[in-house]
C-alpha cells in the first residue's frame, strides 16, 4: 500500500512533485575467520528456502479452496495475490491509492519515460524475474550499461568492468587503494557469498550494533576504499552514507552488484500494472483494522461509500511497518523494540531531461559523501534503457541524502530543480543550457534505515510472528528494500498460507 507522497505536474525545465520509493536497507556484522562456515550455512539455508518457495508455484498442486484479503496493491501485495490466485484462492486486494504499484511508478512526459520509484534491478532478482516470465513480459527485459560512474574530484569517472585491461589504470582509486580493495575482496569472498543480499536478516548474528558499515570498510579495505567506493555503495542501497549503515549491508551490496543490471522497456511499472490487470483490486479502500476470528479474519476498511467489513480465511498485510501496526496491533506487540528504534528514510528525486547526450556512458553514478554530502546518487537513465529518453537526449535523476531531506522538503519545485541542475551540470557540463524537462518527486516514507543493529531487531520480530497464522506479513520489511525483496516476501506470505491449508 503506497505511503503518502507529494506529487506535482511535470513542466518543461521547471520542476514538480511526486510519489514513493523503496530503498535497500543496510545491516552490520563483526566478522572473524571462524564465521566462514556459518555464513555458508546461512546461504545454503536461504537458497533451499527460496527454491522451495518458488517450487510451490512452479509445481501444480491441489487447488487452494480459501479466501484471502490482501492489504496493499504494491509489488509485494500483488505478487502474493497473484501466486495465491494461481493456486485457486479467491483473492481480493484492497488498495488505499488510486492505482497499483505502490512505490513502483512510471510516468511518461513527451518522449521521456521516467521511473519515479525503484530504479535498478540485477540479474540476481530470481523471484522478480520469474514473475516477469510468468506474466509473459520476458521480451521487455533489456540489459543496461555495464559502465559504473564514480564522482571524484568534481568529475564523473567511467569504470567499465567489461574492459578488463583498463581497470588497473582507472583513476577512480589510487594504486594502494586498488591493492587494498583486492586484498579485502579475497578476505571477504566467503562472507560475501554467505549473505543473501535480499534477506540479510538471515545473517543477523553478524549484525554488531557497535560497528557501522564505515567501520567495517575501514577495517577490511582502508580509508580510501571506504570513502570512495563502499560509502557511495551504501548511499545507493540504504539512502544514506556508510556511517549510518550496518556492515552486513556491505557484504550484501558487494554480492548483489556482482551480477549484471537489467531493466524493462516501457518502465518498471509494467509489472505491477500487469499483475493488477489479472486480479480483483479495489482502489480507494483504506484498511483500518484486521481482526483475527475463530474462522479466519475480518478486515475493516473505508472507501467513498463508507465503512465496510469483509470476512476471509486469511489476510496478507503488505504495508510499511508504521501503517501495518495501526491495522494489526499484534505486529507491534510481537517485538516492541523493533518499532522503537526504526529510523525513517526520506528522499527527494529530481529527474531532468536534456536535448543533448552525456559524455559518460554510465547508468549508475556513485556519489561519495566526501564529494557531495547533499546529493545521494545519480542515474543516467538514457543509459539504462534506450526508450527512457528520445534518441540523442539525456534523462538524469538525482536524489537527496536522507540526512538533508528534511531541509530540502521545504524547498519549492523550482528551488529543487535549480539545485539538481547545478549539481548535475557541474559534473556533466555538456548538458548546460539544454534542459527541457523536470520531474520532482518527494518521498516522505521511502523506507527504513538499516542502521547497526537493525537486522538483529528485524530477526527478532520475524521469529516472533506466527508462521501458520491467518495473518501474514509481506512487503520488503524483512528484505533489503528492493523489488526482489518485495516479490520474494509476497511469495513467502502466499507460500505460508498455501502450506497452512
Amino acid at each position: 500500500m503506497p505511503q503518502q507522497a507529494t506529487k506535482g505536474l511535470c513542466r518543461p525545465a521547471d520542476g514538480e512533485q511526486g510519489s514513493d520509493r523503496v530503498w535497500a536497507v543496510a545491516s552490520c556484522g563483526n566478522l572473524a575467520p571462524d564465521n566462514d562456515r556459518l555464513l555458508t550455512d546461512d546461504a545454503d539455508r536461504a537458497e533451499l528456502c527460496d527454491e522451495a518457495c518458488r517450487g510451490a508455484f512452479q509445481t501444480p498442486g491441489r487447488s487452494l479452496v480459501t479466501s484471502v484479503v490482501v492489504v496493499g496493491a504494491g509489488l509485494s501485495g500483488l505478487a502474493a495475490a497473484y501466486r495465491l490466485q494461481q493456486r485457486g484462492a479467491t483473492v481480493t486486494v484492497l488498495e488505499s491509492g488510486s492505482g497499483p504499484g505502490g512505490r513502483v511508478q512510471t510516468e511518461r512526459h513527451g518522449g521521456y519515460i521516467v521511473d519515479t520509484g525503484p530504479d535498478a534491478l540485477t540479474a540476481g532478482y530470481a523471484s522478480y524475474l520469474k514473475l516477469v516470465a510468468d506474466l509473459g513480459l520476458e521480451d521487455r527485459l533489456v540489459d543496461t550499461s555495464a559502465v559504473m560512474g564514480l564522482v571524484r574530484q568534481g568529475r564523473v569517472i567511467d569504470i567499465d568492468p567489461e574492459n578488463l585491461p583498463s581497470l588497473p589504470f582507472t583513476p577512480a582509486l589510487s594504486i594502494p587503494g586498488k591493492l587494498r580493495l583486492a586484498a579485502g575482496f579475497i578476505r571477504l569472498r566467503k562472507a560475501i557469498k554467505g549473505v543473501d543480499s535480499y534477506d540479510m536478516g538471515r545473517s543477523s548474528t553478524l549484525d554488531d550494533p557497535d560497528v557501522s558499515a564505515h567501520d567495517f570498510a575501514r577495517r577490511y579495505f582502508g580509508r580510501e576504499v571506504a570513502e570512495y567506493l563502499i560509502d557511495p555503495m551504501m548511499r545507493l542501497t540504504t539512502g544514506s552514507g556508510a556511517r549510518h549503515a550496518s556492515s552486513v549491508n556491505v557484504l550484501g551490496a558487494l554480492g548483489a552488484w556482482s551480477g549484471g543490471l537489467r531493466s524493462l522497456r516501457g518502465g518498471l511499472a509494467t509489472v505491477p500494472n500487469e499483475l493488477a490487470s489479472r486480479l480483483d483490486v479495489r482502489y480507494g479502500a483504506t484498511v483500518t483494522h484486521v481482526d483475527e476470528t475463530e474462522s479466519g479474519v475480518i478486515v475493516s476498511y473505508l472507501d467513498s461509500t463508507g465503512a465496510h467489513d469483509v470476512g476471509a480465511d486469511n489476510c496478507v498485510i503488505s504495508a510499511m511497518y508504521h501503517r501495518a501496526v495501526e491495522m494489526w496491533p499484534p505486529l507491534l506487540t510481537a517485538s516492541p523494540a523493533f518499532g522503537d528504534k526504526l529510523r525513517n528514510v526520506k528522499l527527494i528525486s529530481v529527474s531532468l531531461g536534456y536535448r543533448v547526450p552525456t559524455t559518460s556512458r554510465a547508468y549508475t553514478v556513485l556519489v561519495p559523501t566526501v564529494e557531495q554530502p547533499e546529493a545521494l546518487l545519480i542515474f543516467l537513465q538514457h543509459n539504462k534503457a534506450a526508450d527512457r529518453a528520445p534518441h540523442g537526449h539525456s534523462l538524469v535523476t538525482i536524489y537527496t541524502d536522507t540526512a538533508v531531506t528534511d531541509r530540502f522538503l521545504e524547498y519549492t519545485d523550482a528551488q529543487l530543480e535549480a539545485w539538481a541542475a547545478g549539481t548535475i551540470e557541474g559534473l556533466c557540463p555538456e548538458l548546460a543550457g539544454n534542459r527541457e524537462l523536470s520531474v520532482v518527486t518527494r518521498w516522505p516514507y521511502a523506507g527504513y534505515l538499516a542502521d547497526p543493529g537493525f537486522w538483529r531487531r528485524n530477526s527478532v520480530l520475524r521469529d516472533s510472528l506466527p508462521t501458520r497464522g491467518p495473518v501474514q506479513v509481506a512487503g520488503d520489511l524483512f528484505g533489503a528494500g528492493s523489488m526482489e525483496s518485495a516479490a520474494r516476501w509476497g511469495e513467502h506470505a502466499a507460500h505460508r498460507i498455501i502450506e497452512g491449508r
